[in-house]
């Protein structure tokens, strides 16, 4: 018993730096213009590995949204869906842009679950 808690808390030691290595490749690939890293960085920024630490609720959505718009920009169409599920929470969003935008960016661009998010928002009008 007290080796199977020693290996359960040893694997998740492991799991956490793992993932904050890889946040930092993240992070760096994402500042030269990654447009997948960046999508990554704001999934880690989601993730329930981030949550155990000081988690801020309003800080973390804004990394969040911070990531996946810069991941949208840059073209990657899951990163336009990402950030549309999450526009709201980004407290430095265009107000010329709003979260249909985004969709139909990521729809453009073959993102299907966009085009159905998109879809559902024209009928609720």
């Amino acid at each position: 018993m007290k080796f199977t808690r020693f290996i359960t808390v040893l694997s998740i030691i492991l799991f956490t730096l793992l993932y904050a290595q890889s946040l930092d490749e993240n992070k760096m690939d994402c500042d030269a213009g990654s447009a997948e890293a960046c999508y990554h960085a704001g999934e880690f920024y989601f993730s329930q590995v981030y949550k155990g630490k000081n988690y801020n609720h309003k800080k973390a959505a804004h990394k969040v949204a911070k990531f996946y718009k810069k991941s949208c920009e840059l073209g990657y169409a899951k990163g336009c869906t990402a950030y549309a599920m999450r526009y709201t929470a980004d407290i430095e969003k265009d107000p010329s842009k709003d979260d249909a935008y985004y969709f139909k960016k990521a729809c453009d661009a073959g993102e299907e679950t966009s085009c159905t998010l998109l879809k559902m928002m024209t009928l609720r009008q």
